[in-house]
């Protein structure tokens, strides 16, 4: 090459090339996950692109006219040939998957001049499906190791790209050569990939990223730690390839990305109590017990962070912790979690108001009536479900969904109201509950705008699931106006009123790892308790109590901004855990929930405060 085509500065590439800045990726997925040193997998190839990996590693050695596999030349294998762990392979899925794109990274070990040739000839089965400048394939092919200098790229044919670690010395034709730019991550810093990348730090590494943006090329960083945190760290930058040794654990994470971060669109505001009640010792005429289903600390605390900071339960300056295991599991199931803090004894999971024996307990609800006070359940899931029906019915198995719900026939409960109207058609002896409901002066209601605007003071209201499906799905303000209807209903009752509200899908979000459900169904929720807290400030007499059965989904948060309104959480586990819950309270005998307690306790404490003399 003549000197007059000496090296070039970036800026005249660029101009010269017509190249823009690639704007950052911003929704990762598993296509944008390299499998490095794959070769050295129990199954190579297979684990990668099974996984949906975008990107996969092999180093080659020139053997007797073949290219072998190996990371080393003590390694090579006759059975582990290119052809044999890759091309072969490779045929038969692309040709069986026509949507597939993926980049086959081969690194030269050494003698670029005898590896080339050998990938030019091997390959040629693939040519079909090669990606490069005017022809859209699938398949692209990046060399990298000890590629060939720059003068020497333009040799090869179009469908061979290189990878390097440098932008110097190229002119325009040279690096339009170029596929990939890699960088070893210890050029910039050394980290052991905990924690998180201080501001030095992140502008040294992101100036590295935009030089290779800038020019119009993706950039990888090999030697880079290989964990969560480090993985989080390569998107927050905006890399482009995402490598690892951990196939599983990073497609796994790149996977559940879209339902694991959430980003909320605007901040709700909250209300700010008086505190003039709260920590008093005096009666307590109202208490309102609002229990967030699945709802730990870590839910808390996300909604806390999308909301930009404020909480309405994060008002509340009582706070204690309940313990929930079962009487048969260290890990409590909705029923067996209910039983506990209705009733006030463990039981074994799926046991709803019975003891371990199956023998029937009294709830906080039938205590309240005892005591002349007004009641009310009200959820967002079906009547029948674990923790509503803790309050009225009596059954071993929670699945028990029809004889349940003719238990509520016999409940003192003034105000229903939930989903489920099927598990209350079915007839017993000729009648179904809701016939039986309506011999007890009860009005069935159907329409939630009928169940807010009827003054009759015996309700069960029986919802479709369209009217509770989730918040996200466009639920409404169905939990705080209920609430509301509630309190204005009952708020002059002689004797007071019990309620209990639950925030339940807290819960499915949990179960299903969906970020965005926790916390749209945590706020809603969240709302509720700010228009207790507002109800208990005018009144002056009611007691405000927020906990949980059990945490769900075992959430980490991993990443947020409590300005921006963003988190990202990790779930460990579709299923509950046995993390203790947080219990806050409001209002007078607020501090008899300190501490850390059985969640027995919590009825002990209500019950006590049911039955104190005026």
């Amino acid at each position: 090459m003549k000197k007059s085509t000496t090296l070039i500065t970036m800026a005249a590439l660029l101009a010269s090339a017509g190249l823009t800045a690639n704007a950052q990726v911003k929704n990762y997925t598993v296509a944008d996950a390299h499998s490095h040193n794959d070769y050295k997998n129990n199954i190579p190839f297979y684990r990668a692109y099974e996984k949906g990996f975008g990107s996969i590693e092999a180093d080659c050695y020139a053997v007797n006219g073949q290219l072998m596999v190996a990371h080393d030349k003590k390694e090579i294998d006759a059975k582990r040939s290119l052809k044999i762990l890759y091309i072969d392979p490779l045929i038969e899925k692309l040709k069986r998957d026509p949507q597939r794109h993926l980049r086959l990274l081969i690194e030269i070990k050494e003698d670029h001049k005898a590896v080339l040739p050998l990938v030019i000839k091997e390959l040629k089965p693939l040519e079909q499906y090669f990606a490069y400048e005017g022809h859209p394939g699938r398949l692209s092919i990046v060399m990298t190791g000890a590629v060939p200098p720059a003068a020497e790229m333009t040799n090869y044919p179009a469908w061979i790209s290189f990878d390097v670690d440098h932008m110097d010395g190229f002119t325009p034709e040279q690096w339009k050569k170029v596929g990939l730019v890699s960088f070893p991550f210890g050029k910039y810093m050394h980290w052991n990939g905990k924690g998180v990348l201080n501001n030095e730090e992140i502008a040294r590494i992101k100036g590295g990223i935009d030089s290779v943006h800038n020019a119009g090329k993706k950039i990888r960083f090999w030697e880079t730690p290989d964990t969560k945190s480090s993985w989080l760290a390569l998107i927050r930058l905006g890399v482009d390839v995402i490598g690892t040794d951990k196939i599983e654990e990073l497609g796994d994470f790149l996977d559940k990305k879209p339902k694991s971060e959430y980003t909320a669109p605007q901040s709700y505001a909250v209300y700010k109590p008086t505190y003039k009640s709260d920590g008093t010792v005096k009666k307590v005429k109202n208490i309102i017990l609002c229990i967030g289903d699945g709802m730990g600390l870590s839910q808390i605390y996300s909604t806390y962070t999308a909301n930009r900071g404020q909480l309405n339960i994060f008002q509340m300056l009582n706070i204690g912790f309940s313990v929930t295991n079962s009487a048969d599991a260290y890990i409590t199931d909705s029923a067996a979690g209910a039983t506990a803090f209705a009733s006030g004894q463990k039981t074994n999971d799926r046991a709803v108001g019975v003891d371990p024996s199956g023998k029937p307990l009294k709830s906080l609800a039938d205590y309240s009536a005892e005591a002349g006070k007004k009641t009310a359940d009200i959820v967002v899931c079906e009547l029948t479900d674990a923790t509503p029906a803790a309050f009225y019915a009596h059954d071993p198995e929670r699945s028990h969904s029809t004889a349940i719900a003719n238990q509520i026939t016999s409940s003192p409960i003034d105000i229903f109201l939930g989903s489920a109207y099927k598990d209350f058609i079915w007839p017993v002896n000729g009648e179904s509950p809701i016939d039986k409901m309506k011999k007890r002066g009860y009005t069935i209601i159907r329409n939630f705008n009928d169940f807010l605007n009827s003054s009759s003071p015996k309700i069960l209201a029986l919802m479709d699931d369209s009217v509770t499906r989730p918040k996200m799905e466009g639920r409404g303000n169905y939990l705080p106006l209920a609430f509301n209807k509630v309190t204005q209903a009952f708020k002059n009752a002689p004797n007071g009123f019990f309620m209990m509200i639950e925030g339940s899908q807290i819960d499915h979000g949990g179960h299903a790892n969906n970020l965005k459900q926790v916390i749209t169904e945590n706020s809603d929720f969240d709302r509720v308790v700010g228009d207790a807290l507002k109800f208990a400030d005018e009144d002056g007499e009611t007691l405000v109590i927020v906990t949980a059965d059990h945490e769900t989904g075992g959430l980490t948060l991993l990443d947020g901004s409590i300005n921006n309104g963003y988190v990202w959480g990790d779930f460990s586990t579709n299923d509950h855990t046995g993390t203790p819950v947080p219990v806050f309270s409001y209002g007078p005998h607020s501090l008899d929930f300190r501490g850390v307690y059985s969640n027995t306790e919590i009825f002990n404490k209500i019950k006590a405060l049911l039955q104190q003399a005026e």
